[in-house]
């Protein structure tokens, strides 16, 4: 959780420090929602019939283009890791993460050579997920990093779709994606989990062009 303390920290220095970075003329903001498919990797029981996955992750965020490149995002994601057929294992992430989002596609001239139609997002995110099983009462709290990379692709001045991949790393957890504790000691463990999701991007600002395109 220190991890995740200190990059929450330095996320709002940045914040700070944006107030220095000139685009007058562009809008800055979105707001972006995606649907798509859990992989759960590791920790559960390999004796279940089920890998604990399936289409069960949402999220929605609010993103902030500090320049054409560099930018914050700050995200609500949900994530069910739940037996299938049955529903009767499991547990559900609720997480509250920011993170750095650099456009690779602005840096190295993808928007260019597309005319503004395919642009692509690295993202790094750090959060903290709210872990409840299924027969469990209280939550446990579970730091997460991701990095992942988000295309994206030019509809209009206000909408873009995106599709997403994203590798996820807890820090430090009791409980597998089964809803199961792992150890009768409560050892911790670390483990990881992918997102492959498909969304909507929705451009805010009242100026012509969004800094992801101009």
């Amino acid at each position: 959780m220190k991890t995740i303390t200190k990059f929450l920290f330095s996320f709002f220095v940045l914040l700070q420090t944006s107030l220095f970075f000139g685009q007058p003329d562009l809008n800055k903001v979105s707001i972006e929602s995606s649907l798509g498919y859990l992989g759960a990797i590791s920790p559960y029981n390999k004796g279940f019939k089920s890998n604990f996955s399936g289409l069960n992750h949402f999220d929605i965020g609010l993103r902030y283009m500090f320049t054409e490149t560099l930018g914050a995002k700050a995200s609500y994601k949900f994530d069910h890791f739940v037996n299938d057929p049955g529903g009767d294992l499991g547990i559900k992430y609720n997480t509250l993460s920011i993170g750095a989002v650099y456009n690779i596609g602005k840096q190295f001239g993808l928007t260019y050579l597309t005319r503004d139609r395919l642009g692509l997002l690295v993202n790094f995110d750090g959060g903290v997920a709210f872990a409840k099983g299924i027969d469990q009462y209280e939550s446990e709290k579970i730091g997460i990093i991701g990095l992942g990379i988000t295309p994206i692709y030019y509809i209009s001045k206000r909408v873009a779709l995106s599709a997403s991949y994203i590798h996820n790393f807890t820090m430090k957890q009791h409980y597998g994606f089964d809803g199961f504790l792992l150890d009768p000691t409560f050892k911790d463990a670390k483990g990881s989990f992918y997102n492959f999701t498909f969304g909507i991007v929705y451009y805010l600002g009242e100026n012509r062009y969004h800094s992801d395109w101009y």
